[in-house]
């Protein structure tokens, strides 16, 4: 390993079924990690039981008790709840949710995490946005909402907000870009918008916008990017914690290995690498520098 410490732009955990964010952040932080920004689970994936709102508000507190952990572990942390878009398809076909009633939860959902991020309970809301799957056009326009409610928090709150969206490059972030103009958000508000687990073509798009924009730690995919982008742009490992998926996106441990791996050949710099693993963070964070 080299002297460089490595960030984690999004990451799950789970303390029910998976590792739970202490054991993350331990090893993590061997690694040479440094941050970690957190992002909740939905309801479901905690083994609570559905009833409504009280389910995500249920979900939050368990997040919450996460990233205190994580911190306890050695890092610093962002903590960021929200309703994923695909909790949309969920909540209909596996739940019943007649479709207004789902999207007036996913309202209240993030009615409710926005108002923990104004207290600065929660740092953030994430993830939300657009299902990248194929689904009904319906359920895409219920999550578009739910995104623009989020929007509009960080417009007014200074909330961060990691949004989930379908890789189209140009088409992708200009879209979203015009959404944000019509909802009037200014330029330092924008610099709040993350681009979560874009590939390199979206996360040029987003950052020539004024976006931050955050990539997964996958060896193919830091080796392509790290030639073709600035150092403007962020890492994420994506990690679920899912046990039935282990390693899924890629362990956090791992993602820093990876680069560690590629700075070792020559592929890229120890500035390029503190650039996106220590700038990038402190300024779209604004956490103290390790």
């Amino acid at each position: 390993m080299t002297d460089v410490v490595y960030a984690d732009a999004h990451c799950h955990s789970n303390p029910v079924r998976g590792l739970g964010a202490s054991k993350i952040a331990e090893r993590f932080r061997k690694s040479g990690g440094w941050f970690i920004s957190l992002i909740s689970l939905s309801p479901w994936s905690y083994a609570i039981d559905f009833t409504g709102l009280d389910s995500y508000k249920e979900a939050v507190d368990i997040h919450l008790r996460e990233c205190k952990a994580a911190e306890e572990a050695g890092m610093r942390v962002a903590c960021i709840a929200g309703m994923h878009p695909a909790d949309i398809d969920r909540l209909i076909d596996r739940y019943r949710l007649d479709p207004l009633e789902a999207l007036e939860l996913g309202l209240q959902v993030i009615d409710y995490v926005a108002s923990l991020c104004k207290e600065g309970v929660l740092d953030g809301i994430g993830e939300v946005g657009r299902q990248h799957y194929r689904t009904s056009p319906e359920r895409v326009a219920m999550a578009e909402v739910i995104m623009e409610k989020a929007i509009e928090y960080a417009r007014d709150y200074g909330c961060i907000v990691h949004l989930h969206l379908e890789n189209q490059g140009r088409i992708t972030a200009e879209l979203v870009h015009r959404r944000v103009s019509v909802l009037g958000l200014p330029s330092n508000s924008r610099a709040r918008l993350v681009f979560h687990h874009a590939r390199p073509d979206l996360a040029r798009e987003a950052l020539n916008r004024g976006y931050p924009a955050s990539v997964p730690g996958l060896p193919r995919v830091l080796e392509y990017t790290f030639k073709s982008l600035e150092p403007d742009y962020m890492i994420e490992s994506d990690f679920i914690d899912d046990p039935a998926r282990p390693g899924v996106v890629i362990y956090p441990w791992e993602m820093a290995r990876n680069q560690a791996r590629l700075q070792a050949k020559g592929l890229v710099s120890e500035e390029y690498l503190y650039k996106i693993n220590v700038d990038n963070i402190v300024k779209v964070y604004g956490v103290e520098p390790p």
